[in-house]
């Protein structure tokens, strides 16, 4: 709206001097309304943010009322019922509804005013200096006719781009939260694989330990012992059994499950994956650049969900590796096919990786992030190959890292 305020007293200032310079068939007073216009707009622009922080929706209104006022002493001034500036009443009612300013008077003012010059004129009370308006105003019913089937556009437009505004924004919003609960839904398998992960890796390192200590417990128990010397072994042997135990359900923790396989193809099922990362926060600025053709029909057999959280993190992984970059933050995706498998990659103009963890970084928990736990990768092969998948990653000799990942074809 700041912008629009800008252009507008631009407009209006252009108007005001090309209206002293040139010889129009108008009077002069309209370059002066032209220039007060110019004033206003520029103030507006000039406090945008005070207004914004104070009075937003008011300052609005009350410019738009300010434009329509002067913009009815135009159409006065330029023939009344035959103005060729009649058509701005309708860019103002409709760049009101865009802005979603909830102004009541707009609409009455700009009525009242139009309605009222084309009475005066009609009625004699006030000049008209444009000579095609005689004619119309010697015929009361084409006046009626102009008249009321202006007023009456004017206000469906009003109403009708509201309807259409506000529809508009309501299904902007419900996209909007779909994509937001998909986020929070990715994220939440994400952290909660990671757990599955760390649970596993906590299990493997105490199964080891504890078995020894059952080992050596039961060797224990083959020994001659006091009675007081077995109780204690039995005791000692019913915590090792119950942490066994507890190991075993911690390794069912986070264990992930065939999900349904189907057939995806490629093109679409990345194209709605990016319309759904670009709404994070995270992405902002970042270009996102698709290398693949929008028809390819290239398709492969796996699970949605998996594929969904594997290329979820991919991507991810790609938008925090450019979110510091100081200049440009791209990432290009593409896909092509090679013999029977689907080759998809995913490259970014970050900073890659250094080349001492490059060898570790799918055997164990290593990260490049300061909050970062290092089993997004393990998680991302692991769902990948239990569709049949491969995932790779290389440092790009411009600069920055690349992901390739292969599918089956279906």
């Amino acid at each position: 709206m700041r912008q629009q305020a800008l252009w507008s007293g631009l407009m209006s200032l252009f108007a005001s001097l090309i209206y002293f310079a040139a010889d129009f068939p108008f009077p002069r007073v309209i370059a002066s309304i032209a220039l007060v216009a110019a004033a206003a707009y520029f103030a507006y622009y000039l406090f945008f943010d005070l207004l914004c922080r104070t009075c937003y929706g008011q300052a609005g209104a009350a410019l738009s009322v300010l434009g329509v006022t002067t913009l009815t002493l135009v159409v006065n001034f330029t023939g009344g019922i035959v103005s060729p500036f009649i058509f701005l009443y309708f860019c103002i009612l409709i760049s009101e509804a865009l802005y979603g300013l909830e102004n009541r008077a707009t609409l009455p003012v700009a009525l009242a005013g139009y309605l009222l010059v084309v009475a005066g004129q009609f009625t004699g009370l006030i000049p008209y200096f444009n000579p095609w308006a005689h004619d119309i105003y010697r015929s009361p019913l084409a006046v009626f006719l102009i008249a009321a089937v202006t007023a009456v556009y004017l206000t469906l437009t009003n109403r009708i781009t509201r309807l259409i505004v506000t529809n508009l924004r309501a299904k902007l919003e419900l996209g909007a939260a779909e994509k937001e609960a998909l986020l929070r839904k990715f994220s939440e398998l994400n952290a909660t694989a990671q757990i599955g992960v760390l649970a596993h890796r906590i299990a493997h390192d105490l199964r080891g330990p504890i078995s020894s200590v059952s080992g050596y417990i039961q060797i224990e128990l083959l020994k001659k012992k006091t009675p007081e010397e077995l109780e204690t072994l039995g005791d000692l042997n019913s915590v090792v059994r119950n942490m066994e135990e507890s190991l075993r359900g911690i390794t069912r923790f986070g264990r992930t499950a065939a999900g349904n396989q189907e057939k995806i193809l490629l093109a679409d099922f990345m194209e709605s994956l990016l319309a759904i990362v670009a709404y994070s926060p995270q992405a902002s600025g970042v270009q996102f650049k698709k290398l693949f053709p929008a028809k390819l029909q290239a398709g492969a057999e796996g699970s949605r969900a998996d594929l969904q959280q594997a290329y979820f993190n991919i991507i991810k992984n790609a938008v925090e590796a450019v979110r510091d970059n100081p200049g440009d933050k791209i990432i290009e995706i593409d896909i092509k096919t090679d013999g029977g498998e689907a080759r998809i990659s995913v490259a970014d103009n970050g900073p890659g990786i250094p080349p001492e963890i490059f060898g570790s970084l799918f055997n164990k928990s290593v990260t490049t992030k300061k909050e970062g736990t290092g089993v997004g990768l393990i998680i991302t092969k692991a769902l990948l190959e239990q569709n049949a998948g491969g995932i790779e990653l290389r440092n790009r000799a411009e600069g920055g890292l690349s992901v390739l990942t292969r599918l089956p074809l279906a």
